[in-house]
């Protein structure tokens, strides 16, 4: 009996052995091979963020391409459907605000010194990870800010009396959702052959990285018409389109991505996308034919000349 335990206990002792020295081996050579990405790509696109943005050529890509009913196929059809922006190199497509030499395509603020409403996120302005909003429902599943959420109630209710038929297709996202995203794009470029760099640079064409869409801060919606129902350039002919784009200030909201300043907001011309700025400012913005980014640069070289 002593000897059947004792060989028992050898054979016990061999298989973990073989099977400690096993594991060790498949982890050496996968790591020293790279036999495949790891499973949350976004620990290491966030370490390279900050080369792709001081390397890449920067284009107009799509916030986000977000709609809604299948957030991981769909989008990516649409962006396709659209146009590259415009771009011409000369001086009357490169505003500056010459005191400071600001270039406003590209300027990073300090988002804390911005109310609420006029906070600036787009490619060189991040969220914080753990930023949520209070939210509120909106209908359709979705939230929306719960300071702005009766304002596009109303203006979807104003559309409607006025024979339209806007539908609201996306709103909040969470930055872990636009994780979630993001790293499935970067994973399906990866399976298609391309190395990361390349697959991190074409999603981020598709879908904005995360804390950098405006989708993540609550303040903006994609919005289509119940019989055209596409993020394209298009959607701007229709009569949903054109009502939104000429009546949205009245309710808080901008047209965030307009066709002719591609070269300043990096995104391309983006009809569905609203955000909500707050009625004075989207007037303003309105009347003066800014972006967001125009408005914001003038506000904090105003509050730095007052100083």
């Amino acid at each position: 009996m002593k000897k059947l335990l004792k060989i028992m206990i050898l054979i016990f002792a061999g298989a973990a052995t073989f099977f400690v020295v096993s594991a060790g081996t498949v982890f050496v050579l996968s790591a020293y091979f790279d036999v495949g990405p790891p499973p949350e790509i976004f620990e290491i696109a966030s370490g390279r963020l900050d080369r792709f943005l001081a390397e890449m050529d920067i284009r107009g890509s799509s916030d986000d391409s977000s709609y809604t009913y299948d957030e991981e196929e769909t989008y990516e059809e649409t962006y396709n459907e659209a146009y590259e922006p415009i771009y011409e190199d000369n001086e009357e497509n490169k505003l500056h605000i010459e005191a400071n030499n600001i270039e406003v395509s590209k300027m990073v603020v300090d988002n804390s010194l911005l109310p609420w409403n006029l906070k600036l996120v787009n490619r060189y302005n991040f969220l914080d990870e753990d930023f949520m909003p209070y939210l509120a429902p909106i209908g359709g599943g979705m939230y929306f800010d719960a300071r702005a959420a009766d304002n596009l109630v109303r203006m979807l209710e104003s559309a409607r009396a006025d024979g339209l038929s806007p539908v609201a297709v996306s709103s909040f996202r969470s930055i872990d959702r636009q994780r979630v995203l993001f790293n499935n794009q970067v994973n399906r470029r990866l399976n298609e052959g391309m190395i990361f760099d390349d697959a991190f640079d074409a999603a981020r064409r598709v879908v904005a990285y995360p804390g950098s869409s405006e989708h993540n801060l609550g303040l903006a919606v994609d919005i289509v018409a119940a019989n055209y129902r596409n993020l394209t350039s298009n959607f701007g002919l229709t009569d949903e389109g054109i009502w939104l784009a000429e009546n949205a200030h009245h309710y808080g909201f901008i047209l965030r991505y307009p066709y002719h300043k591609q070269h300043i907001t990096n995104i391309i011309y983006e009809p569905w996308h609203f955000r909500y700025v707050g009625i004075e400012h989207a007037t303003a913005m309105f009347e003066r034919d800014l972006v967001l980014e125009e408005y914001v640069a003038e506000l904090i070289f105003m509050q730095f000349t007052n100083d």
